[in-house]
């Protein structure tokens, strides 16, 4: 994903839930919108680095 910020990646990640809990995709599709989801929850991860509630100065 290309200069997104958090918000936006939790919105699309949202978005892709949303979509997959409706059920109304193909299986290509939905296969499709894991592996999206599963990127960005690792950007996610990364970005967001919180080690036992303490704030990580980098």
């Amino acid at each position: 994903m290309k200069d997104e910020t958090i918000a936006d990646k939790t919105d699309r990640l949202e978005q892709i839930i949303e979509q997959l809990e409706d059920g109304d995709v193909s299986l290509e599709r939905a296969n499709e919108l894991h592996a999206e989801g599963t990127e960005l929850i690792a950007e996610l991860e990364s970005e967001l680095a919180v080690g036992d509630g303490e704030v990580i100065d980098r």
